[in-house]
């Protein structure tokens, strides 16, 4: 039977019944002996046999009809019976992959595994110090890009998987042709900010490291928590938009996304909270224009190699000068080339959630320095 988590973790875990739930049944493919359910992620669970366990991963398109298992086990022959039976099968711990992701590489660093990466895609957006020193030293290999990596240099890595983030367009058929294994990682697809830190749990299952992802998981959720219950009480809630216009469309999160729930745990209220789904909204800039013209806040995030002003936003579109929030000088922005705020603020969303609180209701958190967002001055 899985062994659940000892001291400190081991009391989080009873008092939060949603992380494990346990069968008394013996081990067999129907019946594990406990399956980790996630708190706030709805894409994984993971269910724990004697001798492997296996992570269910939803399809993100077809949640309700399709999924993916991935079988784990440290025992080769267990493995090689899984794999004969045509199942996506790896051997635990792993000793090397290839993360396609900036974000995977947090994750690794996260439970001290990162030195089980051997190859990354684009490693313009990696600012690890320690993952750029292998790639000048050669001990890990630039794959090229996320979409379409060098199948060659994959196949000479020959690691024990390929991590992605999954489109709906399947890239990877090329990867897998070839003969090696890819796993989908869809923590960017998770509509509240925890669920996408929870995924840490489903990284740690590859090396065995569960109770750490799980301790660290339920630091962040308590601190994420906290900060929110600052703005319950808030009466005065600003209004607040996002995006800008990016080739001719203004993307902006619909009113279940993750982002979207950023804004209301802040304490405000976000212009298009009441839209369905969890992905993006692609506007028009007269459309946009006309809902947040008088909006008291924009919050932007841009990838500019220089410093960022109010001059900076607008040669990026004179237009903007017409809105409220940047007539008065009510931007709150993060500059992603410098910040790191995609690489680390997946599983700092606690910190996020303070820097946007401390931007929209000033004087809330007494002496405190923003990390990834801060007001725009000049």
């Amino acid at each position: 039977m899985y062994r659940l988590l000892s001291g400190l973790c081991l009391i989080f875990s009873l008092l939060s019944c949603q992380d494990f739930k346990s069968s008394k049944s013996t081990a067999n493919v129907t019946h594990p002996d406990s399956v980790l359910v996630p708190k706030y992620a709805k894409r994984f669970s993971i269910s724990y046999f004697k001798g492997y366990k296996v992570i269910h991963l939803k399809d993100p398109w077809t949640p309700d009809t399709k999924s993916t298992d991935v079988f784990l086990s440290s025992d080769s022959s267990i493995v090689k019976t899984f794999e004969k039976e045509g199942k996506l099968a790896i051997q635990t711990p792993i000793t090397k992959w290839v993360a396609l992701s900036s974000t995977m590489v947090n994750f690794a660093d996260e439970l001290d595994v990162k030195n089980t990466i051997r190859g990354v895609a684009e490693p313009q957006y990696i600012s690890d110090s320690i993952i750029q020193n292998g790639i000048e030293k050669g001990k890990i290999v630039n794959v090229g890009t996320a979409f379409a990596p060098d199948v060659e240099k994959l196949i000479d890595l020959n690691p024990d998987f390929v991590m992605n983030s999954p489109f709906k367009e399947d890239y990877s058929g090329a990867i897998r042709n070839a003969g090696i294994k890819v796993v989908a990682n869809s923590s960017y697809l998770e509509n509240h900010p925890l669920g996408r830190t929870e995924w840490i749990l489903f990284m740690a299952s590859f090396f065995d490291k569960e109770e750490k992802g799980l301790c660290y998981f339920q630091h962040i959720e308590q601190e994420y928590l906290a900060v929110k219950a600052l703005t319950d009480s808030v009466k005065d809630k600003p209004s607040v938009f996002t995006g800008y216009v990016y080739q001719g469309i203004w993307h902006t999160p619909a009113g279940e996304s993750y982002k979207a729930n950023f804004f209301k745990d802040a304490g405000t209220n976000y212009i298009y909270r009441e839209t369905k789904g969890q992905g993006s909204l692609f506007l028009d800039f007269e459309t946009m224009l006309d809902k947040a013209h008088d909006v008291d806040y924009w919050m932007l995030i841009l990838r500019n190699e220089g410093p960022v002003d109010y001059s900076t936003v607008l040669s990026m579109d004179s237009r903007y000068r017409d809105f409220k929030a940047f007539k008065q000088k009510q931007i709150v922005y993060t500059n992603a080339a410098i910040s790191g705020y995609y690489e680390e603020g997946v599983l700092q969303p606690h910190v996020v959630l303070k820097d946007l609180v401390n931007a929209f209701h000033p004087g809330l958190l007494k002496d405190y320095s923003p990390v990834y967002f801060s007001r725009l001055e000049n």
